[in-house]
Formats: structure tokens, C-alpha cells, sequence
């Protein structure tokens, strides 16, 4: 770590990296609460740090601990009386059909919404080390060893912290020194209740029983232990906090405390490991180094703005500045997916990745499955060089399968898996309300699916589709071909919008189902050759898209009228990965982009947080993703600018609604949408620079995968032309069977004066192939 003297005001904090990359920021803020922390994560825990230096604090959270606080019933039993909801919605009587269904919720007696059990903190650590008159505060984090460092001086001299979370551990360490002799005093204690941002967010503080105890004169643990008010099931997490040259540890009425004696420039050192039970019996998998990860994928596009720039003064400089723009969009990528890596391990990122500073945490903070997992928290894992860890997925999937198949049954009386909008603990479709009919969701199956496939087609590696995986993916299948068989689909919904004009969410085709089961074609078919195995039989439906008013309708069945003025853009589904091939019709690819700008539009006339227009960061992949594969780069930048500038904090976290809620969506968001801006595929085809937003004028980008199994190993573009090598191991050979053609946004040839024009093939029998194209001046040549 250099360390640089600058005005006397800062120091740099950012490590030497050869790559030229932002692989770390400072910022010069200080976190009055929890959600303006910086983080670290092992994958299997997270702390988020917060305070002062007067106090700084450490929440510690960690990925299994759910609060067993709500119910695990079943869906209401609407499975028996589908044929009645249908006929009522396709002879246009909505109310009527909402009617049958809330009969059978008040059967089940279940009136209320039912929350998903939440993420909850596992413990709080508060630290003083005795700061008298601080100044020169800094703060930084290295994304290369997920270390956060805090730095200060006060009367006494210079001051440093250090806090990590090895990967893969559920470790955490602090370390502390100052220039003068002091004293570290660590409290430990059950999280204090802080009021979630969304007053509807129950508070489950009293869900959980702590106790404190000193096993020894340097160990202080706190236990917290969670019932279930119904079937008695527990959930524990054990807490150890220990420093090896501490003073005794002494039990308090709410705390823990220890103290560590910081000798002159010496490290004091305090230990954090975090065991949580909930029942299950599972082997943790080992988790792919954390440096390994981050380095897989990163961006430059020559800012010229020092690494040693706050990040207060990039984000306030960014908007009437281009080269702060662009360092921003650097430095957004890389923070991005360091969140994501930080809070990925057994499991995915939950909605606030790993961590939690709340007993009353927004949406439960569970998995959220109908957009902020697919186009958030996971929606950059595969494209920007970690497809592997799309596994974690399955392990989240696989064991409720029981719920999945228990799920259509009740809602619509067929076989096979309707997986949930909503689940943490179980995978049972309970939680819903007649504003929000998420039971009647059917897309999170084949979205899944198509997230798998991808990253088979991009790995080659057929042990992704393993007997558990292949378990989910029959399953999924054999509810969608019963679902599929009476067309139009209904009862449906669409996320999380209502017909203008409708008295009820629960509607007929929305565009997002169709698209979702007519990709099923494509995953499904990868997922069975990966696995050895003929394709099963796949539904069948019609490309059923509607264009209303100039635009793509979100719902195909004629008679719901759209509501533009909303967060989500699901429509657009069938844009975001392979186009479906409806969308070749210049008519169809005019509707989508004509969406894309209103939505943009209705954006800007309030880009703040509701009561604005600027919630729910990942509505802005919804629309960035679609616009990559129509080659719209202007409304793609704007949808970069706008998750880069309002939902990014000077902590390099990021919100959910511009400025506002802690939250993880836009740290997968951005990544995702700058991949498909630079790299499209699909199996046999390449899309280079296909959406180059008109400010990039040059930049480099490692690390994206492709379809076809080729990795673009280093992508380098400018005005002069562009360079890339692609790559891939020898046992995805299979993926590019019938060849690979690359396509270009632009007229070039090869530096040996070959191959003028815009498309050309590869050698078949080559896994490794580096071009050096120069853009045509001239008038485009045919295409070859």
C-alpha cells in the first residue's frame, strides 16, 4: 500500500496496480449511520462500517442468518378454481376474477400480507480508541483484498484501522495503531434497532433472545437465538470476539467488553468469527479467491482523473465534467462488482448483499426474485467474468424444490415448480396482497434458466448442470408446458404493474411471460446438451408482442392499457439476453425504443426518489440492456450516467432509489449494462463496441465472457480503430460447433489489409485469436 503526501488534507490510500484500473477509493466522509458505511465481505459474512472516530462501528451480518419470525404456510388453494379466474379475465371482467381469488385467500385465512423471514444483523462491535480532536479523516477500500482502512490524526499523532473479511471465512479482522501509546476498546453487543427507511418494514428486534458471556479473559461472545412462533424451528448465531493481548473480558447489562493495549506504532489486533445454525446440514463450498475475482473483468476509460480523487469530488464534479464522467463509470464498475463478489459465497447477494445494520431492514432484505436479483445482484456475474459463481444460485434454489412444486399445485393445479417473487427461509409463494398478486408471477423458472444456460455457453463447463441443477430445470419445464397449454396465459401478472384503468394487477399475457417461455427454446436446449441428454419437450407459444400507441404493450391481450409512468420495464424481457426473433421486424424494434425513451423521459422529469421518478436502480438495467441490443447507445449512457450519479454513495455502496435505501441492485446493474454496451453474443455470433455510449471515445476492457465459450481477454478501442483477444479453454470447444462469426459496429480491416467490412468468421479449430482492426475511412465495404 503506498501511502502519498498530498495538500496536506489527504492522503492516498488507492494501492499501485499495474493495470491502471480503480481498484480502490478514498472518501473523506464520515458515516453518521449504518447505511453510509463502507463494506467488506468473506462471501459468507459482511461488516459494514460506520461512526467516527470517536466511535466507529462494525455491523456484522452474516448469509444464513434469516430471523425466523413469519409464516411458512402455503399459497391460498386458487389451483382448484382457475378455470374460474381465467374465464372471468378473458370475458374482460378483472374485479370478477380478483373476487374468486380473494374467496379463496380469506379460506386460507390469509388476509394479511405475509413478510419473508428477514436478514438480520448478527451483531454490532463498537470501538473507541480514545480519538481527542480528529481531523484529516479518510477512508478507503481496496477491492483487490476487500480491505477497508480508516485513517486520522488527532492530538496524539496518526491514526490507522484496518478491517477484513478473508474470502470464503466467516472471519472478521481489526486491527488498530496510532503513533502515540493508547487503548482500543471493543464492545460487543446485539445490534440496536434502527428504523428502516420504509416505515412499512416490521421491526423484529424482539424476534430474537441474546446472550452475553466471557469464555475466557480475551474472549467475549454474544449468542442471539430465534424461535419460530409456529413450528418451533431455531436459528442461532454465535458471535466470538477476541484479542489475544486483551485486558480481561467483562460482561455488562447489553454489552461485552474488551480491552487492547496499543503500544507506539504497534498493530492491536481484535478477532470476529461468526457461527450460525439454521438448521440445515449443507457443506460450505470453497469459494474462488477474492483477488481472482475482481482482477476477472475491469474497465478503464482514460479519465485522466488521479486514483487519489475522493469520491466526493468525483460525484459532485461528474456532471458538468466528462473526464470525472468517465472516472466515475471506472470507478463504479470496479466498486460494483466488489460488492457483488463481497456478498457472494454459499448464496447470492441478497437485496442488501451481506449486510445488514437493521431489525427492520426494506423487503425483509430476502431474495426478491421478480427483477432485483436477475437484473441486479446477479445480472453482471456471468458477462463480466465470474460465471462460475452462478452456482450459488442453484444452492439458494435447489432445496426448496418441495416448496416450488407445493407452489403450482395450489396456485394453478398443475405439476412441476412455480418458483416465488419473494423467499429467504423457504421457497413457498405466501408472501402477496391484492395490490401485489406475486402468487400469479410465473417468470422466475425460465428467467433462472436462461441465467444457468448463459453460463454454461460461456464456460463450456457442463458440470453446472449437475443432478440437483438438472432436478430444477426438469421441474420448471413440466410447470411451464402445463401453464403453456391454454393460451392466453391467465391468471398472470406482470412486475409489478397494473392495466391502466384495471381494479387488479392479475391480468392476461404479459409480454414478459411470453418472452421468458419462448426462450426456454434456447436455455433449455443448452441445459440438456450440457447435461448429455435429449432436450425434453418444451412449451410452445406464439410471439405474441403488441405494439400500443407506437410503443411495445407490456400485456399481448388486447384491452389492458399501459402504465408508462413506472419503475419496472418488463416488457423488455425479451431483449435483454438472445433477442427473440420477433424483434428482426424493424416495426417491433421501433416499438421497444420508442418504450425505452418515454420511460427515460418520464424518468427525467424527476430524477429524485419517490415521490420522484428515479426509483428502483434496476429498472434503469431493464432499459440500459434493451437499448445495448437495439444499438441505442444515447439512451444506454444515460441509464449508465443516472446508476453511476444517483445511485452510488461516496462509500462506493449503492441505493435503491436515487440517493436513498441501501441496496445492491445497482452495483450488478451497472456492470451488466456496460458489458452489453461493449460485447453482445450469442453462440455463434460476436457483437463488438455494439452500443458505444458517444463519450467513450477510447478505453480498455478485460474479462467479458461470450456465448460462444470465447473470452474477450482485453479489448482496446480508440478512433483509430480497435484490438481484442479472445480466448477460451479447449473443452468448450463444443459451444462453438457450428462456427463464430464477429461483428462490428463499424467498417474495418485487419492490420494486413484483409477483410474489409463489418463481419467475418473465425478459424473453427482455434481457441485463441487476437485482432487488430483500423476503422474504414471510406464509404462501409460489403459485408464478408
Amino acid at each position: 500500500m503506498t501511502i502519498v503526501q498530498t495538500d496536506g488534507n489527504a492522503s492516498s490510500l488507492t494501492p499501485e496496480v499495474a493495470d491502471g484500473s480503480r481498484h480502490s477509493f478514498i472518501s473523506t466522509s464520515t458515516a453518521p449511520q449504518w447505511s453510509d458505511g463502507v463494506v467488506t465481505g468473506s462471501g459468507r459474512i459482511g461488516a459494514i462500517v460506520w461512526g467516527t472516530p470517536h466511535e466507529h462501528v462494525v455491523s456484522i451480518s452474516h448469509e444464513r442468518f434469516f430471523v425466523p419470525a413469519n409464516s411458512a404456510m402455503p399459497p391460498p388453494d386458487t389451483g382448484t378454481r382457475i378455470d374460474e379466474i381465467r374465464r372471468e379475465l378473458l370475458a374482460g371482467r378483472p374485479a370478477e376474477a380478483a373476487a374468486v381469488v380473494a374467496e379463496a385467500v380469506a379460506e386460507a385465512g390469509m388476509e394479511e400480507l405475509i413478510w419473508t423471514d428477514p436478514l438480520g444483523p448478527v451483531a454490532e462491535l463498537r470501538i473507541e480508541c480514545g480519538a481527542v480532536d480528529p481531523h484529516d479523516y479518510h477512508r478507503s477500500v481496496d477491492f483487490l483484498t476487500g480491505e477497508i482502512t480508516l485513517r486520522w490524526a488527532d492530538s496524539s499523532g496518526a491514526c490507522e484501522m484496518r478491517i477484513a473479511a478473508p474470502r470464503g471465512g466467516a472471519g472478521l479482522t481489526i486491527r488498530y495503531r496510532s503513533d502515540a501509546p493508547g487503548m482500543m476498546i471493543a464492545r460487543l453487543s446485539m445490534p440496536r434497532n434502527r428504523a428502516a427507511v420504509r416505515g412499512e418494514s416490521p421491526d423484529y428486534a424482539d424476534r430474537v433472545e441474546p446472550r452475553l458471556r466471557a469464555d475466557d479473559a480475551e474472549e467475549a461472545v454474544l449468542e442471539l437465538r430465534g424461535t419460530h412462533p409456529e413450528t418451533g424451528r431455531t436459528v442461532s448465531a454465535v458471535s466470538r470476539m477476541r484479542a489475544a493481548e486483551a485486558t480481561a473480558a467483562h460482561i455488562h447489562d447489553d454489552h461485552a467488553s474488551i480491552r487492547v493495549e496499543s503500544l507506539s506504532s504497534k498493530w492491536a489486533q481484535l478477532d470476529v468469527n461468526v457461527e450460525v445454525n439454521d438448521g440445515t446440514d449443507r457443506p460450505v463450498p470453497d469459494l474462488h479467491p477474492h483477488d481472482t475475482l475482481q482482477r476477472a473483468s475491469t474497465l478503464r476509460l482514460h479519465s485522466r482523473v488521479p486514483h487519489e480523487t475522493t469520491t466526493e469530488e468525483i460525484l459532485r464534479a461528474a456532471p458538468s465534467d466528462p473526464d470525472h464522467d468517465l472516472a466515475l463509470v471506472e470507478l463504479a464498475y470496479s466498486a460494483g462488482r466488489y460488492n457483488i463478489i463481497s456478498s457472494t459465497g454459499e448464496l447470492p447477494a441478497t437485496l442488501q448483499g451481506v449486510w445488514q445494520g437493521t431489525w427492520s431492514p426494506p423487503w425483509s432484505a430476502d431474495y426478491t426474485l421478480n427483477g432485483n436479483v436477475q437484473n441486479g445482484s446477479i445480472a453482471a456475474l456471468v458477462s463480466t467474468g465470474t460465471p462460475e459463481l452462478i452456482r450459488s444460485v442453484t444452492r439458494l434454489l435447489v432445496p426448496h424444490l418441495d416448496d416450488f412444486r407445493t407452489n403450482a399445485r395450489r396456485v394453478y393445479g398443475v405439476d412441476g415448480a412455480l418458483l416465488p417473487t419473494r423467499m429467504s427461509s423457504h421457497g413457498l409463494a405466501n408472501h402477496f396482497s391484492p395490490a401485489y398478486p406475486l402468487q400469479f408471477w410465473t417468470g422466475c423458472g425460465g428467467w433462472i434458466l436462461r441465467m444457468l444456460a448463459d453460463a454454461v455457453l460461456a464456460t463450456g463447463d457442463r458440470t453446472l448442470v449437475d443432478d440437483d441443477a438438472w432436478r430444477l430445470v426438469e421441474e420448471v419445464l413440466r410447470f411451464y408446458r402445463a401453464v403453456a397449454s391454454k393460451e392466453p396465459l391467465a391468471p398472470a401478472y406482470s412486475p409489478e404493474n397494473t392495466p391502466a384503468g384495471s381494479p387488479t394487477p392479475i391480468s392476461v399475457d404479459p409480454a414478459m411471460d411470453i418472452a421468458i417461455i419462448r426462450d426456454l427454446e434456447r436455455s433449455a436446449h443448452v441445459l440438456a446438451e450440457a447435461r448429455g441428454v435429449p432436450t425434453p419437450e418444451l412449451p410452445t407459444i406464439a410471439p405474441r408482442f403488441r405494439v400500443e400507441k407506437g410503443r411495445l404493450a407490456e400485456w399481448s391481450f388486447p384491452g389492458q392499457l399501459d402504465d408508462v409512468a413506472h419503475r419496472h420495464t418488463s416488457q423488455l424481457y425479451a431483449l435483454w439476453y438472445e433477442p427473440d426473433a420477433a424483434f428482426e421486424d424493424p416495426r417491433m424494434r421501433d416499438a421497444a425504443t420508442t418504450l425505452i425513451r418515454e420511460k427515460i423521459a418520464w424518468r427525467a422529469e424527476d430524477p429524485g426518489p419517490p415521490p420522484g421518478n428515479m426509483e428502483m436502480a434496476f429498472g434503469l438495467a431493464q432499459l440500459g440492456l434493451a437499448a445495448a441490443a437495439l444499438g441505442d447507445s444515447d439512451s444506454l449512457g444515460q441509464c449508465i450516467e443516472w446508476l453511476a450519479r444517483l445511485h452510488f454513495t461516496p462509500a462506493m455502496t449503492t441505493t435503491h432509489d436515487a440517493g436513498r435505501m441501501f441496496n445492491v441492485d445497482a452495483s450488478g446493474a451497472l456492470p451488466a449494462v456496460v458489458a452489453a454496451a461493449l460485447v453482445q453474443s450469442r453462440r455463434d455470433n460476436i457483437r463488438l463496441l455494439p452500443a458505444l455510449p458517444g463519450a467513450w471515445r477510447s478505453g480498455t476492457v478485460t474479462g467479458l465472457t461470450t456465448r460462444t465459450g470465447l473470452r474477450v481477454d482485453e479489448l482496446t478501442w480508440d478512433h483509430r480503430g480497435m484490438r481484442v483477444t479472445l480466448t477460451a479453454d479447449p473443452s468448450s470447444r463444443w459451444v462453438r460447433r457450428h462456427g463464430v462469426t464477429v461483428e462490428l459496429a463499424r467498417s474495418a480491416t485487419l492490420g494486413d489489409g484483409t477483410l474489409p467490412g463489418r463481419r467475418f468468421r473465425l478459424d473453427d479449430g482455434t481457441d485463441s485469436h487476437h485482432l487488430d482492426l483500423r476503422w474504414n475511412d471510406s464509404a462501409e465495404a460489403s459485408d464478408h
